[in-house]
């Protein structure tokens, strides 16, 4: 009798089938915690990207309707036929990707230029792969669109890449690339104007 109270005493714990269900049910809530949390953290950035990118088309429309032409970037006073700047500034090593082939990096003529107008907003600067080009937050300026968009295929443009398959650009005039990749990106384009003689 004293054996089997001790023996009842020292057998509080659980069984494996137990602890094995309860080792599940944390499996499922952690996995649908990532789940949560990679959405969440997926439209933060998409949120980021569009509001900034919305704020400097608003300052380069402003600065248009005042001077009566887009302002430049450097590469394009210089009158190279790709003509790419990063839009704003603090990109790490001053570098926001690889658009149609060429290196694209800050212009501080063209922050400049955007300053005698106001300042454009923060715009969130993870690299982004979509496609063949390699975003980091948003690029300005005369590049390549597709021959529907453009009869010359030239246009002054505003590029922008998004988290999520089909994600919706949200900024009026945007249109977005199809793409397969890997995570799924969208590619969204802002056509300005189209940009004859290149």
């Amino acid at each position: 009798m004293i054996v089997q109270k001790l023996h009842q005493f020292l057998r509080p714990g659980f069984t494996i089938i137990e602890l094995l269900v309860v080792i599940v049910i944390i499996a499922i809530l952690a996995s649908l915690t990532l789940v949560g949390y990679g959405a969440v953290t997926k439209d933060a950035y998409n949120a980021q990207v569009v509001a900034g990118v919305v704020q400097y088309k608003d300052t380069i429309e402003a600065y248009k309707a005042y001077f009566r032409k887009y302002p430049p970037t450097t590469r394009e006073i210089a009158e190279e036929q790709i003509a790419l700047a990063c839009l704003g500034d603090g990109y790490p090593a001053d570098y926001c990707g690889k658009v149609t082939g060429r290196e694209t990096y800050e212009d501080p003529g063209f922050n400049t230029e955007l300053a005698k107008i106001g300042q454009g907003g923060a715009i969130a600067i993870e690299k982004l792969a979509v496609n063949a080009e390699t975003f980091v937050g948003a690029v300005y300026g005369i590049d390549q669109v597709g021959g529907d968009k453009s009869p010359t295929n030239y246009a002054r443009t505003i590029q922008y890449a998004l988290k999520g398959k089909n994600a919706d650009c949200k900024v009026d005039g945007a249109y977005s690339y199809a793409l397969q990749e890997s995570p799924p990106m969208t590619a969204c384009e802002i056509i300005l104007e189209v940009v004859p003689g290149r």
